[in-house]
């Protein structure tokens, strides 16, 4: 077996794409200032989309409201506080007028951002998208609207309330929920498991020259891409979806795919097209967890058994990727240690629930999940401050190297835990 080759020949071949990469996104980011600069041109915009979520607080003064999350078909989320009493469902298409001088150039670069605003109009959404009729189809088979959330965002990457989030976040689960690389190798290997068969059958007949795992990836990977569209293009499944493709080309001309360059060349790819992802949460977590799997491999991928490895990279990324995801999520619980078995089982219940809802038959284990759903555990709420993350980024790229480092990372983690039994 030929050895792999280099992603790149020398630091100077390196250096010149990443400078590209670097003045595409220099570009990107100034035409997005143009744009940024229109927007302030006057006092209020116009802002259309639809209801992607809808969120119940209470202000300080006592008095109920809603945090509504609007969506254009540019992709931009405004999040308005709405306090009257009027009834909205979700996908309802709302006009508003945004009063622009609270908005900077930072949150306007994120196509994320809240600003006063008041509804003109709100009426039910003449057009059903592709990806709606596939949830009522989902909902359907469901009684409780907990199930009807979670599965949403399972297959179709819905947004979910607060309630669901707090108790996917308690069981560590939360990576399960947002689809992303675990989604993809699973939808991958269920794909091409299925379409194995039927194709050999069909090349030994007609065309025995072609390369089975050639093209069975390529129809997966052009599968995955529609999936991808379906989806709204999710930050943490592009990522994945990206590297997927990048992996599979470079594999296939003989590049070494399992390195630290592959994640940040298909990172600084992504983030240069589109700069808002450099700020996308999903998107970082989901950089960093490939970014983990790597560090392992590098370190001990060659010292134990698959399904030993299997075992202890689940360890491993939940005590590495805690310090990192309690920066964001701060609610920290012994029952978080739930999301390790809970991994393991999802490789056959994600494609398992696929098959059932395909049936109609997508309701039988909701009695189950409620029940895990509604398990209660002590927790704390313990953020990483950001003095302790930027020492913990630190270790992690000493970790590239250094094994000391990559244990130092699990106690790093660990020492959460040890934080919340003392």
């Amino acid at each position: 077996m030929k050895p792999y080759l280099p992603l790149f020949r020398n630091k100077f071949e390196s250096a010149a794409v990443f400078a590209v990469l670097f003045t595409i996104l220099l570009v990107n980011t100034a035409l997005k200032y143009v744009d940024f600069l229109e927007f302030k041109s006057h006092t209020w915009a116009t802002f259309r989309g639809d209801l992607v979520n809808i969120i119940p607080l209470s202000a300080k003064d006592g008095r109920s409201y809603r945090r509504l999350y609007i969506k254009n078909n540019d992709g931009v989320t405004l999040t308005a506080a709405y306090f009257a009493k009027d009834e909205f469902k979700l996908n309802m298409r709302m006009g508003f007028r945004v009063k622009t001088e609270g908005v900077d150039f930072l949150s306007f670069l994120k196509r994320r951002f809240y600003a006063q605003s008041v509804l003109v109009w709100a009426n039910e959404n003449g057009e059903v998208k592709l990806r709606d009729k596939i949830f009522d189809f989902i909902a359907s088979q469901h009684e409780a609207n907990i199930t009807k959330e979670l599965f949403g965002a399972l297959f179709l990457a819905f947004p979910i309330s607060k309630e669901l989030r707090d108790e996917v976040q308690l069981l560590g689960s939360a990576h399960i929920i947002a689809i992303s690389g675990f989604h993809l190798g699973i939808i991958f290997g269920f794909l091409y498991a299925f379409l194995r068969l039927p194709y050999c059958f069909l090349q030994n007949r007609y065309f025995p020259y072609r390369n089975a795992r050639w093209d069975i990836s390529l129809i997966i990977f052009i599968l995955l891409g529609g999936y991808l569209w379906l989806i709204d293009m999710t930050p943490s499944f592009l990522r994945s979806y990206v590297m997927g493709c990048a992996g599979f080309l470079f594999l296939w001309r003989g590049i070494n795919i399992v390195n630290f360059q592959t994640l940040f060349l298909c990172a600084a790819f992504l983030v240069s097209l589109f700069p808002h992802l450099a700020f996308n949460v999903g998107f970082i977590l989901s950089c960093f967890g490939v970014f983990f799997i790597f560090v392992y491999v590098r370190h001990f991928g060659d010292k134990f058994k698959i399904w030993q490895s299997a075992l202890i990279l689940n360890f491993w990324l939940f005590f590495a990727m805690i310090p990192l995801a309690h920066y964001w999520f701060g609610m920290l619980s012994p029952a978080q240690f739930a999301c390790i078995p809970l991994s393991l089982l999802f490789i056959v219940f994600y494609p398992a629930e696929a098959f059932l809802h395909v049936i109609g038959e997508g309701g039988i284990l909701d009695g189950l999940i409620i029940k895990l759903l509604n398990f209660k555990a002590y927790n704390i709420d313990l953020k990483t401050p950001l003095w302790l993350l930027l020492v913990y980024i630190a270790l992690s790229l000493g970790a590239m190297r250094s094994r000391i480092f990559m244990l130092s990372l699990a106690l790093f983690g660990g020492s959460f835990f040890l934080f919340l039994i003392g």
